[in-house]
């Protein structure tokens, strides 16, 4: 079997049950919904083939049970139960282990008898034997055992000539199963599939999309277009398992009347749309991109240096080409934020379940795009915030009718766009947070001593249930109360960039709101001079550049701020925060780190940045100007570094380091 088929199968498979799951969730809330209904039966028929053309026999047996019990409820022979429902999720998430171990290479040790009995328990329960037989062997449309002419329109007739008049042979195939074949479309598309390797199908009766979903009795015919010899055709054909029978006869028409036709013989191919691209090919182009953009600054800084006109223009030209590949390669690391949400409304049903709560769960803007590097990174941290709101925050169904809410519990996550950045909020209509309650935890768990309880107010909220080993469960279950949670959740998302917020309203619900940036690889940032260290500030978190008198920054309850237009900010040396020794010289260097004896002295160069509803003001020796940077990853020891986000590699080859300016403030 070949490695690229059987990666083809585990990514289409894996997205069918996917969907599979999702819409069991719909068709569970709402039962008399019958596009649920056609489309889990669709997913489930389509897993169903690709598995036994793959030969996988134990995905093929339960996917085929599943059909069958499917096929009755849109049939309307039994009505949707929570039994029944119980039973499907229980044979996905069975279908998503044997999936998965296929993946892994693993041998497989689930035992399926178990589900198919269950199944064939619901199937076979209260419904006739005549009934019975038709549920286990669908049939649908049927076509003729041997059909004796096909009708070709003009447009076919037109191709069949032309093909003949290169020299290749059309052959119409008369195909015959077995009688006892129970998955004729199975069959029927690994033939399809066999055929296209050989040739180009020019028609099927029936077609080959009825063919693929079962709707023919044993037996179909096919035209193709081939190369091969009928001997080779049949003796192909026959290799393939439960085909009785292969008819192979070459296929006559009638010479045209008036000139001969034009059209191509392959102007019926369908033309390839899309590639599957492994992520590892994709991650290291992205690092050459990133290696040929650090190539284009250094060439823009030679080129200026010589100032030739035709070597500028040439420069230009590429940096240009470059800007436009590096944006298009962009563009291929991004996947709408569904990628990770679809799974959502599964687990949150389960979940909801094992709690005993009632919870309708809303997902907004999952159609936002974000760098695949950061959605790996989150999906952890919203299932940690997800657990959070569904043991804290959303109350039993007897609790919320007690308090005049109804019972059951609404859970919200909202995707949008904010000032370059993606912000995900998790929202629930629970009891909210109770503060001195928490302070009192933390207390008691010798998190905080008394004096800095004292000092907390209901702002630190989150500084607090963020602490490693906070947990107000009581007990430990698989949802939550192990003491981890919330600290890794912030830990991670400040590691990729972001920034975690919380706001809580008692007896009214909580939201954790994420600020994440677009990507992790390519970005653009201002560069800043500081003494003789260069530094790179994003370019989504500066508000406004601005240069101000040394006496217009003052001093005000022990802290340096400025006043720009009506507003105080406060300001902060970076000089100071890194330990950086300016000397006079320093003061005076020009953007290329040259001492500029004419260099104006007096005025401070601030840049202002802002993260969230507030704003700092960073001082700075020097603002150099804007640059596409590449992120490069720094050691476990120097991420620890306040204030330090990764580093850069310039256009001269020196290193310069990346604020992280959510945790300068």
């Amino acid at each position: 079997m070949q490695d690229s088929y059987r990666e083809l199968f585990l990514s289409e498979s894996q997205e069918y049950l996917s969907n599979i799951s999702n819409r069991l969730v719909k068709l569970e809330s709402n039962p008399s919904d019958p596009e649920s209904l056609n489309e889990i039966f669709r997913c489930v028929h389509t897993l169903k083939g690709m598995s036994a053309t793959m030969g996988y026999e134990r995905l093929t047996q339960l996917s085929h049970h599943m059909e069958d019990l499917l096929e009755e409820l849109r049939g309307q022979k039994r009505k949707v139960t929570p039994e029944i429902m119980d039973v499907l999720f229980a044979s996905v998430d069975v279908l998503s282990e044997l999936v998965e171990d296929i993946k892994t290479n693993r041998e497989s040790e689930i035992n399926i008898s178990a589900y198919i009995s269950e199944l064939e328990q619901i199937i076979h329960s209260d419904i006739p034997s005549a009934s019975k037989a038709e549920a286990a062997f669908p049939r649908g449309k049927t076509s003729p055992v041997h059909p004796e002419s096909i009708e070709f329109s003009e447009e076919e007739l037109k191709a069949i000539r032309y093909a003949k008049s290169k020299g290749f042979n059309i052959f119409k195939i008369n195909i015959r199963l077995v009688s006892d074949c129970l998955m004729k479309e199975s069959r029927a598309f690994l033939i399809i599939t066999n055929l296209k390797k050989i040739g180009e199908i020019l028609k099927a009766v029936p077609p080959v999309e009825e063919l693929e979903k079962g709707f023919f009795d044993f037996s179909f015919s096919v035209v193709l277009i081939t190369r091969e010899a009928q001997a080779v055709i049949r003796q192909e054909m026959m290799m393939i398992s439960e085909v009785e029978g292969v008819y192979v006869n070459p296929v006559e028409v009638s010479a045209p009347v008036g000139p001969a036709a034009n059209t191509p013989a392959h102007a019926y191919i369908k033309k390839i749309q899309s590639l599957r691209i492994p992520i590892e090919r994709l991650d290291k182009i992205m690092n050459l991109i990133g290696e040929l953009a650090i190539a284009r600054i250094r060439l823009s800084q030679i080129v200026a240096n010589i100032k030739e006109e035709s070597l500028e223009e040439a420069s230009v030209l590429l940096s240009s080409l470059i800007s436009a590949l590096q944006d298009e390669i962009m563009q291929t690391r991004l996947l709408p934020v569904a990628y990770i949400l679809d799974t959502f409304p599964r687990m949150v049903r389960d979940m909801a379940k094992k709690e005993e709560k009632r919870i309708d769960l809303e997902i907004v803007g999952s159609d936002i795009e974000l760098d695949r590097v950061i959605l790996d990174e989150i999906g952890d941290p919203l299932v940690h915030l997800i657990r959070n709101s569904i043991d804290h925050g959303i109350e039993s169904p007897q609790e919320r009718k007690a308090v005049g809410k109804p019972p059951a519990g609404k859970l919200q996550i909202l995707v949008s766009r904010q000032k370059g950045q993606i912000s995900i909020e998790i929202s629930d209509d629970g009891r909210g947070v109770e503060f001195d309650a928490v302070k009192n935890i933390a207390l008691r768990k010798g998190l905080i001593t008394q004096e800095e309880a004292d000092g907390l107010d209901d702002k630190k909220v989150l500084d607090l249930i963020s602490l490693p080993g906070f947990s107000t469960s009581e007990k430990i279950t698989d949802i939550s109360g192990r003491g981890v949670g919330l600290d890794a959740v912030k830990s991670k998302i400040e590691s990729i960039g972001g920034r975690l917020d919380f706001t809580t309203n008692l007896g009214k619900g909580s939201t954790f709101i994420l600020s994440l940036p677009f990507t992790l690889a390519i970005i653009k940032a201002m560069l800043v001079r500081v003494g003789k260290e260069v530094f790179a500030v994003p370019l989504i978190n500066i508000r406004e550049t601005i240069k101000v008198e040394k006496h217009d920054i003052k001093v005000l309850q022990n802290l340096e701020v400025i006043r720009v237009r009506e507003e105080i900010i406060p300001v902060l040396r970076l000089d100071k925060e890194f330990v950086i020794t300016i000397s006079p010289e320093d003061k005076n260097r020009n953007a290329l780190g040259e001492i500029n004896s004419n260099q104006e002295d007096g005025r401070v160069p601030i840049v202002i940045v802002e993260f969230g509803k507030h704003s700092l003001g960073l001082v700075v020796s020097q603002v150099i100007g804007e640059q596409d940077i590449v992120v490069k990853p720094l050691t476990s020891l120097i991420k620890r570094t306040r204030g330090i986000a990764g580093a850069t590699i310039l256009g001269d080859g020196k290193v310069a380091l990346i604020l992280d300016i959510m945790s300068l403030k």
